[in-house]
């Protein structure tokens, strides 16, 4: 049912000279149900849901929401309502783009699509990167959600290993991971992980997690209203001045110098 809701949308593929430009995003997390009331969204958006179930609506139209549902939504009006049967987990990216995507108003991407794996990746990428230089990865994203052949032998892929490990990092992005503990989830040993990690990310595992939470840092700095030494507790930092080092390395400022 899912793969004929996605082959039934009408879509237009994007061209070179559409524009696309990255609005906002998040990973939203509540331990209960969530009610986001009816209002009108100018832009596109991709929508994750991670764990949780509910209702997507818009004026005469429903759709049932629930775990793992990838969409890519139109513009318009909409209502969201996560029931309070358990936790409510999802991942969302919105962007503005010169030309509508899909003539429904949602385009749903089923779990046995080649690119469906793929796709989450591109949108966690965006995420970590704050929107910065990231149209070509949306680009590269909305395609992938607009194809319905086989995947492009270039389009790269992830590890199912290495998956598992970055899906464990965004949920973890306050705690202070070790890379034995992520060899361990991935089933390989220390050093056989470092190297298939670095195959398929193309840096170090160590790297990788020094990036993804310094650009955490920096998201809950601008949005949140911390100060600098509460962000060092809350990414688990011995010390402001740890903390502060760290973030001066991915991005090359202090925290204090950025706000």
């Amino acid at each position: 049912m899912a793969e004929s809701v996605m082959l039934m949308s009408k879509t237009i593929m994007t061209s070179p000279d559409t524009s696309i430009a990255y609005v906002g995003g998040g990973y939203i997390r509540f331990e209960r149900g969530l009610h986001l009331p009816p209002r009108h969204v100018e832009n596109h958006r991709f929508l994750y849901v991670e764990s949780g179930s509910g209702e997507f609506i818009i004026p005469d139209e429903t759709l049932q929401l629930d775990d793992r549902m990838l969409l890519l939504l139109s513009p318009g009006v909409r209502e969201i309502r996560y029931d309070d049967k358990r936790p409510v987990s999802y991942t969302y990216i919105e962007f503005s783009v010169t030309r509508d995507l899909v003539t429904d108003p949602w385009l749903q991407v089923p779990e046995s699509s080649p690119h469906f794996q793929t796709l989450i990746g591109l949108l966690h990428s965006t995420l970590h990167e704050d929107g910065h230089g990231t149209e070509s990865v949306i680009r590269a994203a909305i395609d992938l959600a607009l194809r319905h052949t086989a995947p492009d032998p270039s389009t790269p892929t992830v590890d199912g290993r290495i998956r598992q490990v970055l899906d464990y990092i965004d949920r973890n992005l306050n705690r202070a991971l070790k890379v034995s503990e992520l060899a361990e989830l991935a089933g390989l040993s220390e050093p056989q992980f470092r190297r298939v990690f670095r195959a398929n990310m193309s840096i170090g595992p160590k790297e990788y997690l020094l990036r993804t939470r310094m650009h955490y840092a920096r998201c809950i700095l601008e949005n949140e209203g911390l100060r600098v030494s509460d962000v060092a507790e809350l990414l688990q930092f011995e010390t402001v001045y740890q903390f502060s080092k760290q973030y001066k390395k991915v991005h090359g400022h202090s925290p204090t110098g950025r706000r």
